[in-house]
């Protein structure tokens, strides 16, 4: 049986035991998550985010925070953490959820791309050690968890589709539909990129292959997948008050994303370098029966929007996909020597990726305390409204994602309202109880925001953010109750 015809492969000796490639590869993994046990709140502006909406489902009789917020559950997609959140407790603390999702985002799309190796090829290749320099991504270092860890189940699943013997077909509707149905809930995009991966493997006929027989398996496809379309069309509308920031520059940095967008274009540059140099001196070659994969995910990420409506970094997302897949798909290198010197090119990626990510790790760490410090001025129960300066004012709010995310601490520490926490209908399972708060966008306003709303009836605190910038907010009854280098927080009198 052979991959390309979806059949299990026989299993090589170098798949049947754990070997140095296996070892190694677990190695690097691990390598990536340790930052989280030095420095516990990774540099991730939606993470604290995420964190705070699971303190909203472990409201004690008489918090503050059930008098501002309630929790509505109905059949949304973007629910990973959140599903998580309900299965774990009362066993793990919200952040210690979140310490794994955010080890999940990492380690399920790193062994999604072993598993997809070790469908396509029968054992792992020296190539797939270069997956782990990717755990540093846009999708994981924007916080965007729920995508993550659908992503990684998607290429997991992904390689069970190419494995499991077409001749189980009870078996393969039965489980591939409770697939759609975990990836719907754990994300809308992953349960997308799942089918594409699907839909561009099966399309083509096989050799030798009727029409009938053709048919025939594509209606079987469709019914593997019948639960999550089923899902998809029984969803409700998605609050479009988040507009994603519409940049193909962001599909090209996502794969190496950390920080900063130029620094994520160099490092996939240097990726694609890499292995076009490999595949030129034919060291490496992409597996024949992946390639239409490849070609198909990339034509997507080159053709889809960069978002649309809420839905941000829509491209990004899946080039990160297609890095993963590219990886796995590499066969080769063969020759002793080369594989010594793979071995060696992915261990000094990965370290050269975590020892550039600590100093980020380390910054975040101490802006995350002296925000955490200043916001015991906030009291328990109080509105909170972020704002930012005007476009251009604070250069240094370009990166604004990673300081807006310390906003959502006052739920988490206050038990106080955020303006920031993401709360919009068809998107999340929380929602402000008063409805008058749906007006103000989740990103931090600018003061001319400000100017032409009411905004004073609904909020009684004021955080404006700075960050080592002398601008402050010149509005009228605001008296200064605490000041980071990030924000200046403010009481209405």
């Amino acid at each position: 049986m052979t991959a390309e015809a979806g059949r299990p492969q026989a299993p090589s000796a170098a798949a049947a035991a754990p070997t140095r490639l296996g070892l190694v590869y677990f190695a690097l993994v691990a390598a990536t998550l340790a930052p989280l046990a030095i420095w516990p709140i990774p540099p991730s502006f939606d993470l604290v985010n995420h964190w705070a909406r699971l303190t909203l489902y472990h409201m004690a009789p008489g918090d503050p925070l059930a008098a501002l917020y309630q929790v509505r559950l109905t059949p949304i997609p973007d629910l990973a953490v959140d599903l998580a959140g309900f299965a774990l407790s009362p066993l793990v603390t919200p952040y210690g959820v979140i310490a794994l999702a955010w080890g999940a985002a990492i380690a399920l799309p790193a062994w999604g791309a072993w598993r997809i190796g070790k469908a396509v090829h029968g054992a792992p290749q020296p190539a797939v050690l270069l997956a782990p320099a990717l755990a540093y991504n846009l999708v994981v270092t924007l916080g965007l968890l729920n995508f993550a860890i659908g992503m990684g189940l998607a290429l997991i699943a992904f390689a069970a589709w190419l494995t499991i013997d077409r001749r189980r077909l009870p078996l393969r509707i039965a489980l591939f539909n409770l697939v759609s149905a975990v990836l719907f809930f754990c994300h809308l995009a992953a349960f997308a990129a799942f089918g594409l991966l699907v839909a561009v493997y099966e399309s083509p006929r096989r050799a030798g292959e009727s029409p009938r027989d053709w048919a025939m398996r594509a209606l079987s496809t469709v019914c593997c997948l019948l639960a999550g379309f089923a899902l998809w069309a029984f969803a409700p509308p998605i609050d479009s008050r988040l507009s994603g920031p519409g940049s193909k520059l962001a599909a090209l940095a996502a794969p190496m994303y950390d920080w900063t967008a130029a620094a994520g274009v160099l490092g996939t540059l240097t990726l694609i370098v890499v292995v076009a140099g490999g595949i030129l001196t034919r060291r490496v070659a992409f597996a024949p029966t992946m390639r239409l994969q490849l070609v198909g995910v990339a034509a997507v990420v080159a053709l889809a929007p960069s978002a649309h409506g809420a839905a941000d970094f829509i491209d990004a997302r899946l080039a990160v996909l297609l890095a993963y897949l590219a990886l796995a798909s590499l066969q080769g290198p063969r020759e002793a020597a080369a594989k010594r010197w793979t071995i060696a090119l992915a261990v000094a990626l990965v370290a050269t990726r975590v020892g550039m990510a600590a100093p980020h790790w380390v910054a975040y760490d101490g802006w995350a305390t002296e925000f955490r410090e200043a916001i015991r001025a906030v009291p328990p129960g109080a509105r909170v409204l972020a704002v930012a300066p005007p476009a251009g004012r604070c250069p240094a709010l370009d990166d604004a994602d990673f300081y807006r995310g310390l906003i959502n601490f006052v739920v988490i520490d206050r038990r106080a309202l955020a303006s920031t926490l993401f709360t919009g209908r068809g998107m999340q399972p929380v929602a402000a109880r008063d409805p008058r708060l749906d007006a103000t966008p989740w990103t931090p306003p600018h003061p001319a925001w400000l100017a032409s709303h009411d905004w004073r009836g609904l909020y009684d605190t004021l955080i404006a953010l700075h960050v080592d910038c002398d601008w402050r907010p010149d509005e009228a009854g605001l008296a200064q109750i605490a000041e980071t280098p990030q924000a200046t927080i403010y009481r209405l009198r």
